[in-house]
């Protein structure tokens, strides 16, 4: 019973020592470097993202994924049993952004590595698409080419590598031409213009900001635009003809342009 006693007296004293020493900690000034109680904790060996490393030969210290890895779901489910089931849209949607197997989609190129001539079936066109391309549109796009897509952006009038295109050119309109197909105009939006000479490139990229989905909206958004350009008030349907026509009427009215400049009789500066 001694003995008890004297153990649960010792462990007593000790507890009484270690809160003592950790009280201590607090408010106790000194020149000396802080202590550390898990130095193995405070001072780890790591890399810090997007930091050089010198250990590796590309100077990366994030490393880039090992050729051949395959990504994998985050919830674990059989895709093919469950592709109607509404709780799994989500995690199908995550499941093809992680695995990208679909070129056309994710690069905008056929099997033979040529740029598409129409978006992918498996971006069906609809009121809503466009609407969201308009939206990443007028963020992103808009500066430079202006929102018509006429290359007019409060940017683009002031671009000092050459005149920013517009997308009523058929040179991106003409599907025959190169520059004219979906698949081109997508991958130009993720993946920007380079200067061939190495200079600074003639647009820059935007896939940091702008996602696959996004970027198939904004081409249809595109093609929109270039529809409107050439369109005519006769095809539109009579029921919205009378409509959009007293719209214009009412923006020219609130729009009126500015009167000619008109010499003076001496030849001198216009008034």
């Amino acid at each position: 019973m001694k003995n008890r006693n004297t153990s649960r007296r010792t462990l007593g004293l000790v507890g009484v020592a270690v809160l003592a020493a950790l009280a201590g900690c607090r408010g106790d000034r000194a020149e000396k470097p802080p202590r550390q109680f898990f130095p193995d904790m405070d001072d780890s060996p790591k890399f810090k993202a997007q930091t050089e490393a010198e250990f590796f030969a590309d100077g990366r210290s994030m490393r880039p994924a090992v050729p051949g890895t395959v990504a994998f779901s985050r919830v674990s489910f059989d895709p093919a049993a469950n592709a109607n089931e509404p709780w799994a849209t989500p995690f199908l949607t995550q499941r093809a952004m992680l695995v990208r197997d679909d070129k056309g989609f994710f690069e905008g190129m056929d099997a033979g590595g040529d740029f598409l001539l129409k978006m992918p079936a498996s971006v069906p066109v609809s009121r809503d698409l466009i609407m969201r391309g308009q939206e990443r549109f007028n963020i992103y796009c808009s500066a430079c080419h202006g929102f018509a897509g006429d290359g007019k952006g409060m940017v683009g009038r002031r671009w000092s590598t050459g005149v920013v295109p517009s997308f009523h050119d058929p040179k991106y309109s003409d599907p025959a031409q190169r520059t004219g197909k979906d698949g081109y105009l997508f991958s130009t939006i993720l993946h920007g213009v380079p200067d061939p000479a190495g200079g600074f490139p003639k647009m820059p990229p935007y896939g940091q900001s702008i996602t696959e989905p996004d970027a198939w909206a904004i081409v249809a958004y595109i093609r929109v635009l270039q529809e409107w350009q050439g369109g005519k008030i006769s095809e539109v349907p009579a029921a919205e003809r009378e409509g959009l026509i007293k719209a214009r009427e009412a923006w020219m009215a609130a729009n009126p342009p500015a009167p000619a400049a008109t010499p003076t009789p001496e030849g001198g500066a216009p008034k």
